[in-house]
């Protein structure tokens, strides 16, 4: 049974030197890395068993200031399985900023060669790019193919098969009718309070997402005084509040929001993130105000999830 709870000791030593050569090949090699703008894709090893983990390095030399986003277990690998991986901090010099990633992969393919290319995704501004790697092949170690040798012992079934019973529609409907009554019953007692604590977790787990989110953007904007992550912590804080209180407030302007969360300091907070937005001015109040917008969702999202508990229903959260 395979193991998902780590790389031991001796293969993080293995993989912290493949990394250490592997940066050094980019960062000799930079000029012509950087023409090809390419990311570099390949198997640890050069041939696997069947059902037995082996690793996957990926590594991409970009400029900067590019942000850019590596595949996680949720990515397709086929016709391999992800188990693990590990990301290695980012080295960046004269030539580049070099991000890398090693996978640690499992096949239940039965085929001799098997090949893997996986994107880069590259943040445009709007969207993201994805930029594949060459393709690299790996193949199966011949003691995977135990063929049949002898066949004289194989011989055809020519017995007979007993015929199924008949199908007992009254005992079929008897079940049927019970479940019916049964989820019914269940229904008319704790109907209510079943729909109240699903919307409660729904409204959690929005709430949740949101966070995460906008906390991201938020300890960027702070620790790197970025105007750019300030304005997507605007549009998310703005998204969550129009899927909370199904009104537009993504196309709302600061003055249309007032008007629908009445809030001076709300007020302050948005004019001047508008200012620092349209203005591209960094200011000193930006995480303040930003935490102000935060608080401000928060108070939202207590409303809506005491409203659900006091039996106000909603019929979509």
């Amino acid at each position: 049974m395979l193991s998902t709870a780590g790389i031991t000791a001796d293969l993080k030593k293995i993989l912290d030197v493949f990394c250490f050569f592997l940066t050094g090949f980019f960062l000799a090699t930079g000029p012509v890395a950087a023409q090809k703008n390419l990311p570099e894709g390949r198997f640890l090893s050069d041939s696997i068993e069947v059902g037995k983990p082996f690793f996957y390095a990926l590594s991409y030399l970009h400029a900067p200031k590019t942000e850019v986003f590596f595949p996680d277990s949720t990515f397709s690998f086929s016709p391999f399985e992800v188990i693990s991986k590990k990301n290695f901090t980012t080295r960046t010099d004269q030539k580049g900023s070099l991000d890398s990633t090693v996978y640690q992969l499992v096949s239940f393919n039965v085929s001799l060669g098997q090949s893997l290319k996986v994107p880069v995704f590259v943040f445009t501004g709007k969207d993201c790019t994805a930029i594949y790697t060459n393709a690299d092949t790996i193949f199966l170690r011949k003691e995977n193919f135990q063929g049949i040798t002898d066949t004289t012992s194989l011989k055809p079934e020519v017995g007979l098969l007993p015929l199924s019973h008949k199908f007992n529609f009254s005992i079929f409907l008897g079940v049927l009718a019970l479940t019916i009554g049964v989820a019914g019953s269940i229904y008319w007692l704790f109907g209510s309070d079943i729909y109240k604590q699903w919307q409660l977790i729904k409204l959690q787990r929005r709430h949740l997402e949101y966070n995460r989110s906008f906390n991201r953007l938020l300890r960027n904007a702070r620790e790197r005084e970025n105007i750019k992550d300030a304005e997507k912590a605007i549009i998310v804080w703005k998204n969550y509040l129009e899927r909370l209180e199904k009104k537009p407030f993504a196309t709302y302007t600061t003055r249309e929001i007032m008007d629908n969360m009445p809030d001076e300091g709300l007020a302050a907070a948005l004019k001047n993130m508008d200012g620092i937005i349209y203005g591209q001015e960094k200011s000193k109040d930006m995480d303040k105000s930003l935490e102000v917008l935060k608080s401000g969702a928060m108070r939202l999202y207590r409303d809506k999830r005491r409203q659900i508990l006091e039996g106000a229903l909603i019929s979509e959260i």
